[in-house]
């Protein structure tokens, strides 16, 4: 697993994203960008002319219906002005149930008075407003919906379907938005992932600025930047780790330690629904800090060098997960921290 040294890369360049992470950044926002243009495009494309309302139409389609007369409510959910229905009659003498909210239902009052009229004794002498129209879309009657309307009427559900369709008019409603919904879940889901590859780099460039002013200030920067360079530092580049003589430059977490900072050294597997997902290499820092070193390609081999190197440089390192250790490190941290105070 271990490879070549490669002289011409630098310390900084070692941390810098691999290729496959600089390429799906770029997928990543060519795909978000795709999203916000075809989001922008439905928002302002022209929009269909409404087709007159019937009891053909299948549902979702953008529909206008000229109302000639308007029921109170016959359904009404309290709090819920989605969930308010009404009767109302095309000058055709079609019936349809409609939704409309509390504000429209107030502003087409003339309606209500005409359809009282209708039904009263004096429904030929009344004169009757000229249809106003509304646009909406036709919505499914829903099979809970259906049977309250039934409860109301005193009949059955598919007598109420029978008489006014099996679809109702949401008035106000369009499907001028109902495209960009898709583009706008794309864009939220390509900017999530775009963000977490640009989080990560932000994460690692923090770190090692971090690595920077804590070796430097044990007069150690120097050292660490000096060894990377030389010829007999071990890298493996699929974990993306390096040992020099006295330090271990970690790329996945942007951490440059020296080898008696780890207090111990351990190997966590990642597991999704009880499949081992990824193993990673992961280093207790004497300070009661955690580092991985490895985030996914920490085979046994790999493990086993890297472990081996670090007692050799470090023996009183703790190597393995086990309670035992658990226990030594939280002691000898707790040990760092009384000599150590901030």
């Amino acid at each position: 697993m271990e490879t070549q040294y490669d002289p011409q890369q630098t310390l900084s360049e070692f941390f810098d994203p691999g290729k496959a992470h600089r390429v799906w950044k770029i997928i990543f926002a060519v795909l978000l960008s795709a999203m916000i243009i075809g989001a922008a495009y439905e928002f302002t494309r022209p929009q269909a002319d409404p087709v007159r309302m019937s009891a053909d139409l299948p549902g979702g389609t953008y529909a206008y219906l000229d109302v000639q007369l308007l029921s109170d409510w016959v359904y009404d959910v309290s709090g819920d002005e989605d969930y308010t229905f009404y009767e109302a009659m095309d000058p055709d003498s079609n019936w349809y149930i409609v939704s409309l909210d509390k504000s429209k239902y107030d502003q087409l009052a003339y309606y209500t008075d005409a359809y009282i009229a209708f039904f009263s004794d004096d429904d030929q002498n009344y004169s009757y407003p000229e249809p106003t129209r509304l646009t909406g879309m036709t919505r499914l009657i829903s099979s809970s919906d259906a049977s309250q309307l039934a409860t109301y009427y005193g009949a059955s559900s598919t007598d109420v379907t029978d008489y006014f369709g099996s679809y109702y008019f949401n008035e106000g409603a369009n499907d001028r938005y109902e495209g960009a919904f898709f583009y706008l879940l794309g864009a939220f889901f390509f900017c999530l992932l775009f963000l977490v590859l640009v989080l990560q780099d932000g994460a690692i460039g923090r770190n090692l600025r971090k690595s920077e002013e804590r070796l430097y200030k044990f007069g150690k920067w120097d050292d660490a930047e000096n060894q990377f360079l030389r010829n007999d530092i071990r890298r493996y580049d699929k974990a993306k780790l390096a040992l020099s003589q006295d330090f271990v430059y970690a790329g996945v977490s942007g951490s440059v330690l020296s080898f008696e900072d780890i207090g111990w050294l351990y190997r966590r597997k990642q597991r999704s629904y009880g499949i081992t997902v990824a193993t990673q290499l992961v280093a207790g820092l004497t300070n009661g800090k955690t580092v991985y070193l490895a985030s996914r390609a920490a085979n046994d081999q790999f493990i086993a060098e890297v472990a081996q190197e670090v007692l050799r440089k470090n023996p009183n390192c703790l190597i393995g997960y086990s309670f035992e250790n658990i226990r030594t490190y939280r002691q000898r941290v707790k040990e760092y921290k009384l000599n150590h105070p901030k």
